[in-house]
């Protein structure tokens, strides 16, 4: 009889042991108040159970579980919150999958709703966003992509071209001479800009401009002149002034 007793009670602390193993190693536990919330992705590549939720960077549960939902043909992902934040998470957040350190796991990131909007309910539907990290953009971007990836690829085959003709020196060479070059050309307008030729040049052009603008001169008396510009309006005018020309070269053409 004692010996039953003992197999009895080393059964139940075994039984308590493992269940604590596996409530401890899913993140969970049976005191702690929990709501599930869903989600719907095109792909979830890399996200696995239990991984973290997290709210603005702060953990506040973890997956619970991933299937496929038929009816929508998506990834449904379901996630189970602790019921302290409810209140944090609006219906109008947004959920995306992030990537995590450098060994790129995967978490999933929720990015608070407006104070406006109701709190999040158990059972309820957070929006899907694609993520911001590079990997997630480079999977949006789809196309747009594989042309980066190509002109990568480009211009390696260069360099390597670059390197296999033995083209460096030359390039080196070049690069010092446009650089010697452009010194002289910068020694040059300097010395122009401390002789003062080019504030001369300046003055001069600024009082041409000013004498045109006053009307001296031919081509100032031309701007400014409106009547020049009434006669002109005039002579390519329509009516009968416009018949006097025409009369004016009939007549000289008979001649």
């Amino acid at each position: 009889m004692k010996q039953i007793k003992v197999g009895a009670f080393l059964l139940i602390g075994l039984v308590v042991l493992i269940g604590s193993i596996f409530t401890l190693g899913s993140n969970k536990s049976i005191f702690q108040d929990m709501i599930e919330v869903r989600s719907y992705f095109d792909s979830v590549q890399g996200l696995n159970l239990g991984a973290i939720v997290s709210l603005s960077g702060l953990k506040v549960g973890n997956i619970e579980r991933i299937t496929f939902d038929e009816t929508k043909n998506l990834v449904e992902v379901v996630c189970r919150i602790d019921h302290q934040y409810k209140t944090k998470i609006k219906k109008d957040s947004r959920i995306e999958i992030r990537t995590q350190g450098a060994l790129g796991d995967k978490f999933l990131y929720i990015t608070p709703g407006t104070t406006a909007s109701d709190a999040i309910a158990n059972g309820d539907e957070l929006k899907a966003d694609y993520g911001n990290d590079i990997l997630s953009i480079l999977s949006k971007r789809g196309n747009e992509s594989e042309k980066l990836f190509d002109a990568i690829g480009d211009f390696q085959k260069l360099i390597h071209s670059i390197v296999d003709q033995n083209k460096i020196p030359n390039l080196i060479t070049h690069l010092d001479q446009a650089s010697s070059h452009l010194a002289e050309v910068s020694a040059s307008l300097e010395k122009t800009v401390k002789a003062g030729s080019l504030d001369r040049s300046l003055n001069k052009l600024e009082n041409i401009i000013d004498k045109v603008d006053r009307g001296d001169g031919t081509l100032g008396a031309l701007i400014n002149d409106r009547s020049i510009h009434e006669r002109i309006k005039s002579l390519l005018g329509a009516g009968q002034k416009d018949q006097q020309i025409k009369k004016i070269l009939k007549s000289s053409v008979e001649e």
